[in-house]
């Protein structure tokens, strides 16, 4: 899903059968505002607690695809996804993305590069590793 967070917002409301104010109520914001979010008048939060809550009010389950597709979308450009920004105090993350950088990846380089992490991940868990 390419969608603006709006539209994304919109669509698992939608699908989790809440309407408007009742989510608006949820997640305790002013109606009007929540329906300036979705029409992309208005920035989605900023902040991983309150992202989070509202992805709690969808239920979507963290660490689905759902889950990234709704941080994606709320993310500001240049900045990490609210639910991984954290990560940019770990030390080799900037080494990592450096590496990535110049190396000059392409997207199917770096997708390729994360199903062998997954893949590793799961061999690992297999093995009793985990």
């Amino acid at each position: 899903m390419n969608a603006s967070f709006g539209e994304t917002l919109r669509t698992f409301r939608v699908r989790a059968g809440i309407g408007l104010r009742r989510f608006a109520d949820l997640v305790n914001v002013q109606a009007s505002n929540l329906s300036a979010v979705e029409q992309g008048r208005r920035q989605p939060p900023a902040g991983a607690d309150q992202l989070r809550e509202w992805a709690d009010a969808l239920g979507l389950v963290e660490g689905s695809e759902d889950w990234a597709v709704f941080f994606d979308a709320a993310r500001r450009r240049g900045e990490l996804p609210a639910d991984v920004r954290h990560l940019a105090d770990r030390p080799l993350v900037p080494v990592l993305l450096r590496t990535i950088d110049n190396r000059q990846l392409d997207e199917e380089q770096i997708a390729s590069l994360i199903r062998e992490l997954k893949s590793a991940d799961a061999d690992g868990e297999a093995d009793g590793d985990s």
